[in-house]
Formats: structure tokens, sequence, C-alpha cells
């Protein structure tokens, strides 16, 4: 036994000193690797494969003497059934159990890229017991790769026959934040699936939604930086995880999918980590806050979480998202004496905390603007691709509601057309609209109100109803269609 021990030693030596980017507890992890692959090795006979493999009995001028232990994980492809790499862990998920497997996913970067990890059964159980967290440097040892659904990227998963080893820290090894995009370089370059960080500017309230899969919690997060902004929709748990977020602290999450300017998150993302507020990200979120501010209010609509009210400073039309019911009515004015700024698609939003908004008595009258267009410069071309104004004409006539699959799953779609003397151009609406304005018959005059008016992929202008568009039937006209 001394014999083999002191054989185990000599061999041991050689390959460190062939491979001094390996520690020798890198290569008895690779060593216990193998054991548990056959029970005819003994530990000598195991170190002699893993010293193979690695290609330490190779002359130096062979091309495998550039052989790495690890893969770097710029390199991964999909379809890789025993792969090692090693990196900087910069997000780590808690164990969870899923049906009869448990399972850990972490994020796993190198100075060549990035790779999603996911840890089964055993394997997950360890790094639990490991205490891994971000920053730490670790190895994962005979993984296997494959391809990511969302992606088509290579993603790495441990097994049985895999291990994953905290290394010894490293001078100069990347900073977990170094892994992660600016908000604004994610929206820039559009559709897709990214790691991201940003300023919180203004956190949603919670609230029930119905989904297709019964009641949901759902939240909304407003975030930015010095690029860009964009709504964050999170669902159950990360809503509840991300309710104590406060204004001006930088979040830092994995797997974000953007789609056209809006984000949400997927089932691999990961709140990695969040930073307070610093000097230079509380300046960024006061100078998009708006205080003591009067607005007179043109129409209220009720949502799931409060109250839409659709406002105007005079000039430009505001809307005011508002966490509760208010004695308020058109015509009032009321007083912001907090709200968050967005802005977004030329559409001006604030949004309010409980207690923000009150309905006063101002010292001057805010002037309502003109916000009407007549169908005519609408068919003529002069006024197309406008934004919450006001049309009105007879429903000259409408389709059936239908169910039209989008990227958010089903949803009712009508069509309509509607005119004035010669004048007439079609609409679309979504949703609650397309089931409110299917109710009114057709013949009758109408006013909808806060709609958008752009050309449609046939290059026609088009009238698009908004979730707070505002259907007024002023009454029937059967005699105006002849």
């Amino acid at each position: 036994m001394a014999e083999q021990g002191e054989e185990y030693e000599k061999l041991m030596e050689r390959v460190l000193a062939r491979f001094p980017e390996l520690s020798r507890e890198e290569v008895e992890a690779l060593v216990e690797s193998k054991l548990r692959e056959s029970s005819l090795l003994n530990r000598v006979g195991a170190l002699l494969l893993v010293a193979e493999e690695l290609g330490a009995f190779k002359e130096s001028g062979e091309e495998a003497r550039g052989q790495r232990a690890y893969t770097r994980i710029g390199d991964l492809v999909p379809g890789l059934n025993d792969v090692s790499v090693r990196g900087v862990i910069y997000a780590i998920d808690r164990l969870i159990e899923v049906r009869d497997h448990k399972l850990m996913r972490l994020k796993l970067g190198d100075r060549s890229g990035s790779v999603n990890v996911i840890l089964w059964d055993e394997r997950a159980e360890e790094a639990e017991r490991l205490g891994l967290g971000v920053g730490d440097l670790a190895a994962i040892i005979h993984g296997y790769t494959r391809e990511r659904i969302e992606t088509g990227e290579p993603e790495i998963h441990v097994g049985r026959n895999g291990m994953l080893m905290r290394l010894e820290p490293e001078p100069g090894a990347p900073k977990p934040e170094s892994y992660f995009m600016d908000l604004g370089a994610a929206l820039e370059r559009g559709r897709g699936v990214y790691d991201i960080k940003a300023t919180v500017l203004e956190i949603g309230a919670e609230r029930r939604v119905k989904t297709r899969f019964g009641e949901a919690t759902m939240r909304e997060i407003l975030l930015i930086d010095d690029e860009g902004e964009a709504r964050l929709t999170v669902w159950r748990e990360k809503a509840e995880e991300l309710g104590d977020l406060k204004p001006g602290e930088t979040i830092y999450l994995t797997d974000v999918r953007v789609d056209d300017g809006r984000l949400s998150l997927t089932p691999r993302s990961i709140v990695a980590f969040r930073e307070k507020p610093s000097p230079e990200a509380l300046e960024r979120v006061a100078g998009r806050m708006v205080r003591d501010l009067v607005l007179r209010v043109l129409d209220v609509v009720e949502t799931a979480a409060g109250l839409r009210l659709i406002s105007t400073d005079g000039e430009k039309i505001i809307r005011v998202m508002v966490p509760e019911k208010l004695n308020v009515r058109p015509g009032d004015h009321i007083l912001i004496k907090e709200a968050a700024q967005e802005i977004r698609r030329g559409r001006t939003r604030f949004l309010c905390k409980a207690g923000a908004v009150e309905v006063v008595r101002p010292e001057r009258v805010v002037e309502v603007p003109d916000r009407s267009i007549h169908l005519r410069e609408i068919v003529s071309g002069e006024r197309v691709d406008e934004r919450d104004v006001i049309v009105e004409g007879i429903l000259y006539t409408k389709t059936q509601p239908i169910s039209v699959k989008t990227r958010f799953g089903e949803a009712k779609k009508l069509g309509f057309w509607i005119k004035e003397g010669e004048a007439a151009v079609q609409g679309v609406a979504w949703r609650d609209k397309a089931e409110e304005l299917d109710r009114v018959s057709e013949g009758s005059r109408i006013r909808l109100k806060w709609v958008d008016i752009r050309l449609n992929i046939f290059n026609e202008p088009e009238i698009n109803l908004g979730s707070d568009t505002v259907i007024e039937v002023l009454g029937s006209s059967q005699e105006e269609l002849g």
C-alpha cells in the first residue's frame, strides 16, 4: 500500500508540473470521478487515466502539449458528452424540486463567455452543502452540453458522473458584474435573452391577474439607465421576491427576455444580486421624478390595479397610474404630489404610489388641448402617425370578433369601418375593446377617444384602439349610412 501511495504521489507531481494551471484539488476531483465510473480502478489507475486524457505523457513538441484541461466557455457547443469548464459564478439560484428531481441553476463565466449550468439531484445537493455564492471560482468536471430551447445556445448539465468544485480565488479573475449588459445596450440589440443590469426607478403594486393557468401574482418594475428605460413584468414568486426593491437600487438579472422594448423573466432567470442606491443612481432617479404638478382629468379608466387617469397639462396627454380608487371625475383637477415619469413610444405616464394624488381646486384652470381629427384628414394623409387623438363618425360595418394567436397568447380581434360623409377609415380593436365595440350596433354614431392613427402593413391609414381607449356611443344615425 505504501508503494502505491508513493507511486500515486510521483504521478500526481508529474501531472501538476505538466499542467500548472490545475490545482491538486482539481486533479483529485477528476480522479474521484474516474473511481465512480468503475469499481475495478484503484487510485493510481484512476490517476493514470486522468493523466492520459490530459496528455501528460505526450512529448512537449506534440500538438497535444497545448491541450487544456478545461474547455473555454466560449468554445462550447451543444452535444458534448464529456466536458469540463472553470469560471466565476456570477449568479446562483436556490435548490428546487421538479417532479422527481432536484436541481439548481447557476451562471458561470470565464474571459471567453458565459453559460447556464444545471446541477441535478446529488450534484445539486452537494452545491447547496458547499454554500457556493456569487463571485466564487468553480469548476465543472465531466458535464455534458445540450441546446437551450429558447436561444439555441449550449448549456451545461451536471449529473451523477459529473462534479462541481469550489476553487481557490485567483487574482485578476473577472468580476461578476462584468457579465451583465447595460439595459440600454440590450434594448438596442432588440429581441433576445440577455443578462442585464439596470437602476430601479419605480416598482408597481402587486396585483392578481387572471391567466389561462388561473390567477397569478404580477408586478411591474420600471428600470432605467443612462441609455434607455423599459418596463419589466415579473410573476408569482419573483414578484414577491422583488417586492422590497427601492428606487435607486441597481439590480442584476439573468436571462431576461427583451421583446418590442418590454422585459420579462424566463424560467431560468435569476436575481443575481442587488446594489444599494449610489449617489449617482439616486441623482438619475431624481431626474425622472415629478412633484407638485397640477393636471386636468379628461377620462377615468378603471383597471385591476386601480385607476388610469387620462389627463393633460394643457399641452400633452398624460396617463396617471394610481394604485387605488379615488373619487375623481372627468373635468376635475388633480395634484400630483410625487410620481415617476415614464416616456415610451411618445407617451408619457406618471406612476404614483397610494396617497400621491389629490383632487384640488386650482388657481388657474388647465386648458384642454384639441385632440380631435376629422376622418377626411386621415383619408387624405394629412394626419397619420398620430397618438392619443379623438375621432368621430358612424360605425359603418364591423367583423365578428375572432381569436388570434399572438406572442402573448390568444386574443380577440375585431375589424371595423367608420365614416363621415364621403370619408371612411378602417380600424382594429383588440381584447376587451373588441368585445366592447362588438356590443355597439352598426349605424351608431360613436366617438373614439385616445386612439392611434398609423399605417398598416398595406400602407393604409388605420385607427388602433388601445386598452384605455374610451368608446362613446352618441346615438343612432341609420339615415347617415345611406
